[in-house]
């Protein structure tokens, strides 16, 4: 029998070591990238919620109060909405003689939420991960001189547990539940 002298390539031992070795990075990096991404994904409230807060803002400035009407205060989400944003009731009514595009002049705001308004409008929908606009702790609906408006959903997609955003009148944007 002939023996070769000149042995090229990997023995099977060398092959199965850098596949363990490949093996221990990716369970270290996956869980990374996880998180990585469910922080990306939070983006997503923040900014949602800063575009409400400058609505709101706007409003006030012209009006003199805050209202929750989507249409009235100039906020229109579009796209895939991953959180359910705006607030769990109407609030005050509207000032008596504003002639905008909403609701009448006296009447309380229809679309106070993504839920309402992207049911309303074919700008948007909601992905099932945005869910329910239950009152939480400190969600009130627009007075004449204060808001508190949240953002919900799951961004993970593993539990119950909701990721839960609120933003102020002052721009106090806080996350009373997380869901990483």
């Amino acid at each position: 029998m002939k023996k070769f002298n000149n042995a090229k390539g990997f023995s099977l031992i060398e092959l199965m070591i850098v596949v363990a070795i490949i093996g221990i990075l990716a369970a270290i990096a996956v869980p990374s990238f996880q998180r990585f991404q469910a922080k990306a994904r939070q983006s997503e409230a923040k900014t949602l919620l800063s575009g409400l807060y400058t609505g709101q803002k706007t409003y006030k400035m012209e009006w003199g109060i805050y209202f929750s009407d989507f249409r009235n205060i100039g906020f229109d989400p579009n796209g895939n909405l991953r959180f359910r944003v705006g607030f769990s009731a109407a609030g005050v009514n509207n000032v008596v003689g504003y002639q905008g595009p909403g609701a009448a002049a006296g009447a309380a705001g229809v679309q106070f939420n993504s839920q309402v308004y992207c049911g309303a409008s074919p700008s948007c929908t909601e992905t099932p991960f945005g869910i329910g606009m239950a009152a939480i702790a400190g969600d009130t609906p627009p007075t004449t001189t204060t808001f508190v408006a949240q953002a919900n959903g799951d961004i993970d997609g593993e539990d119950a547990v909701r990721d839960i955003w609120t933003i102020n009148q002052d721009k106090l944007l806080l996350n009373p539940t997380s869901d990483l």
